[in-house]
């Protein structure tokens, strides 16, 4: 596995092609060298059985003429034959001993050592044929009776065998040829059978392992360079590609870190710029209605008027609060956990200054989860109280007259959860992600409901959350932890 795993990089892939290659070329050439070295030995083989037949009727033709010699020395008196029959007789020893340095096995040996001593009883008989002496006539037609009947039908019984044997072996030679020329058929398709499963695995291995993940990367990396930045490129492939798609993602993921934080400034420097604004506007205003309603208050007027003069200062005393943590909310200010209250007491409080802009569009309030004990939690009332009255203003703007706002308090384990549900045509937008939902461009929102409410409840360790389908209206959760849970409020 350790040695699979080196070659599954770039620079182990192509050795590997190179040495499948190299062991290409080496099963082509072992094909051919062992062709070539069984055909140089059948050759070699048939060269040699060709030479000993040949040596063999070499010896025939140089016997019978040796024969010839010694009638010619016994009949004819010829006084040249003795030296015609020592030469005859030195060839054929020549050729006896040739045949005995090409005899390889032992039936071979065998043979030729029968046809020696054939020849060394021809050579003693007739020897004594060439002493010159006088012989009767009988004793010549004896010698020349056991001669043609013993002598020569022994020789003519060796020279036979020996050729049976090398026919015998030419055969077997002919055989072998053939068998090799029948392996051949399938042993030089062989390095083309190769050459084209190599390169079929290569093509393949490449595109698995080299092509696919490189495009892979390639349109990740096109992704992420037009913004989206969440888009995960696949690792796999070779290891530097995956090395690769990791470093990318890993770069996509501190870029998004970076962008959330750049937009998270941009919002801040916005806010920066009109909060302050915003809040003198209003309290200047605020003041005056204040001053107005407390003169008007210190006259005693009837009952029914000092009770609007004192919601009115209430409500003046509630709105400047807000203003005041609207502005600590631009500095890194932690919240004020003093008061305990229920998030069902926020929402009142947020409802309560709204009943004038429900009552105009006739806008249906329904709360649910009122009717069962709402724990009491540690939180900043001030800050949540804003929060809740921006989500509820975003509702009802979202709301067309006469629909209805639905307001559901729920406790599950060590949270509490306020959702909020419009019947309006639904955000197209997830307003915390920033991510649209309908392939609009995305957009950067710097106004002051949504990313006010975030941060007071990112403050607070809660979670804000939006649900919207366009044309089936938007719900949005407001979720808190029991930081510290005193006692339960009933209502």
């Amino acid at each position: 596995m350790k040695l699979f795993s080196r070659f599954h990089s770039i620079q182990g892939s192509l050795l590997l092609h190179e040495l499948s290659f190299v062991l290409l070329i080496l099963i082509t050439a072992s094909v051919a060298i062992g062709w070539a070295f069984a055909w140089q030995k059948s050759s070699e083989e048939s060269l040699r059985l060709t030479a000993m037949n040949s040596h063999t009727q070499n010896i025939r033709g140089e016997l019978y003429r040796q024969l010839k010699e010694v009638f010619d020395a016994t009949f004819l008196s010829d006084r040249y034959a003795q030296d015609e029959y020592a030469l005859y007789l030195r060839r054929i020893n020549r050729h006896l001993a040739d045949l005995q340095a090409l005899s390889l096995s032992s039936d071979e040996a065998v043979a030729v050592n029968r046809i020696a001593l054939a020849y060394n009883e021809f050579h003693r008989q007739t020897r004594q044929l060439l002493i010159p002496r006088d012989l009767s006539a009988e004793q010549k037609q004896l010698l020349d009776h056991k001669l043609e009947q013993y002598t020569f039908n022994e020789l003519e019984t060796a020279f036979s065998q020996f050729d049976k044997l090398l026919k015998s072996q030419q055969r077997d030679l002919v055989a072998s040829r053939e068998k090799w020329l029948s392996q051949m058929i399938f042993l030089v398709p062989l390095p083309v059978v190769l050459a084209i499963s190599l390169l079929l695995f290569s093509r393949r291995f490449v595109r698995q392992n080299l092509v696919k993940p490189l495009a892979a990367v390639m349109q990740g990396a096109r992704k992420i360079s037009k913004g989206d930045l969440k888009h995960q490129i696949p690792s796999f492939g070779l290891d530097d590609l995956v090395r690769l798609a990791k470093a990318i993602n890993s770069m996509a993921d501190e870029l998004a870190t970076s962008r959330d934080k750049l937009i998270e400034a941009k919002k801040q420097a916005a806010l920066g710029e009109l909060v302050p604004l915003v809040a003198h506007n209003i309290r200047n205003p605020l003041a005056g209605i204040r001053a107005a309603a407390q003169v008007t208050l210190d006259d005693k007027p009837p009952t029914d008027i000092a009770g609007a003069l004192t919601d009115i200062i209430v409500a003046v005393d509630r709105l400047e609060r807000w203003v005041t943590s609207l502005l600590s909310y631009l500095h890194p200010l932690k919240p004020h956990f003093s008061e305990q209250s229920s998030l069902c007491d926020v929402a009142d409080n947020a409802i309560s200054l709204m009943q004038l802009q429900l009552a105009e569009r006739r806008i249906q309030l329904h709360k649910q989860g009122w009717d069962s004990s709402a724990s009491r939690i540690k939180l900043d009332t001030n800050l949540m109280e804003q929060t809740v009255f921006n989500l509820l203003q975003n509702a009802l703007e979202a709301s067309p007259a006469g629909s209805r706002l639905t307001l559901c308090y729920q406790e599950s384990g060590s949270v509490v959860t306020l959702s909020i549900q419009d019947e309006g045509q639904g955000m197209r937008f997830d307003p915390v992600a920033e991510q649209v939902t309908d392939g609009e461009a995305k957009r950067l929102s710097c106004g002051l409901g949504i990313p006010f409410a975030l941060k007071v409840v990112k403050q607070h360790d809660g979670e804000l959350r939006y649900d919207a389908e366009p044309g089936r209206g938007t719900m949005v959760f407001l979720s808190l932890p029991k930081v510290a849970v005193v006692d339960k409020l009933e209502h």
